[in-house]
């Protein structure tokens, strides 16, 4: 359970609400309710001030382990993984008429 919800919190998988009753555009169609800070690129903890981004999803999954070298600096694919969550997440924020 608690990994399911640093993937939402990370940006890695959000959560969207597509409801086609809610009106004739998508904006009013696509909500984004249940992800953390909707408005922000990266949901930051209002209590420890982490950065909620998608390499600290990947550095929880073992899948992603060879992607970090042993410093845990994160490799050139896995921050073009980040920016790829970053840019969905924006397109998402575009369609549910936040920015």
């Amino acid at each position: 359970m608690n990994q399911s919800k640093l993937a939402v919190d990370t940006r890695t998988f959000p959560v969207l609400i597509y409801d086609p009753r809610k009106g004739t555009k998508i904006a009013e169609r696509l909500s984004l309710q249940g992800n953390p800070a909707p408005k922000d690129d990266w949901y930051k903890d209002p209590k420890t001030g982490d950065l909620f981004d998608f390499v600290m999803f990947a550095r929880t999954e073992g899948r992603f382990s060879k992607h970090f070298d042993k410093d845990g600096v994160p490799s050139p694919l896995m921050l073009e993984a980040k920016q790829d969550r970053l840019d969905n997440w924006r397109v998402l924020q575009e369609l549910a008429g936040i920015i």
